[in-house]
């Protein structure tokens, strides 16, 4: 079902690389999501009854989390997207580099590619824990099968000042810094609702270099695989755009 799609996809993806290549050569930087910050994190699980027990117990343990925007830079919060990567991790030890195990999951404030132009204008730029973080296309879940994946915040309505980093800091200090890891289970027999599985504790803020720190949508290592025509569309941007990143 997906083969073809797919196909099409990496072909498509594989004339789009190219803009992606010059946009980071020219922004010295990824060609989008250029900006943001690292986070220490904790993933605890929520959801503990079958089928959805297993996902949830390999989720736990330590992570790396990096909120972004998409396109501005320099600290401005103009109309954009916003972007939640979570890097599911086997070790402790927070480094640029990942692990055999690991995980990576690429997420944003863009419920559905067609609401591309909408999302700039409904994503609440002035804080990244007003928002919900949607992986946009299907994943194939080890243990459920096909599923959609996104990540809610807490919204716990603090009213607070300042640029959306001093938001966000201080979130991080009154311990209202969560993000939640929630399924949209797509096979037969299972409750298509959405359905949390983990709390993501977002602890403290952390220094990696930019430079060395690459996400991967297909880094796997907990069984949660992309699949479909958008998905496959990614490969080759991202790789041309750490290709243009690297001349830099």
């Amino acid at each position: 079902m997906f083969e073809w799609r797919e196909a099409v996809g990496r072909a498509v993806g594989s004339l789009w690389g190219p803009g992606f290549r010059v946009t980071a050569e020219k922004r010295h930087a990824r060609a989008v999501h250029a900006e943001g910050l690292c986070l220490q994190a904790e993933v605890i699980p929520v959801r503990t009854d079958p089928p959805f027990t297993e996902v949830a117990e390999r989720l736990a343990g330590p992570a790396l989390v990096r909120l972004s925007t998409a396109t501005w830079r320099g600290g401005r919060e103009w109309p954009d997207l916003l972007g939640a990567t979570v890097r599911f991790r086997r070790d402790a030890r927070l480094t640029e580099e990942a692990a055999p195990g690991d995980q990576d999951l690429l997420c944003a404030t863009l419920r559905h590619v067609w609401t591309l132009g909408p999302a700039f204008f409904t994503t609440h730029v002035h804080d990244w824990l007003e928002n919900d973080y949607y992986g946009l296309a299907p994943f194939m879940v080890r243990g459920l099968g096909r599923a959609k994946v996104r990540l809610t915040s807490l919204r716990d309505g603090a009213r607070r000042q300042g640029s959306r980093v001093q938001r966000l800091r201080e979130a991080l200090r009154e311990g209202h810094g969560v993000l939640t890891f929630e399924l949209l289970p797509q096979e037969h027999g299972l409750p298509h609702t959405w359905t949390p599985l983990a709390d993501i504790f977002l602890r403290e803020e952390v220094a990696l270099d930019p430079e060395r720190l690459r996400f991967d949508p297909f880094r796997d290592g907990l069984g949660i695989t992309p699949r479909g025509f958008l998905h496959a569309l990614r490969p080759s941007a991202y790789r041309q755009s750490q290709v243009g990143r690297t001349e830099h």
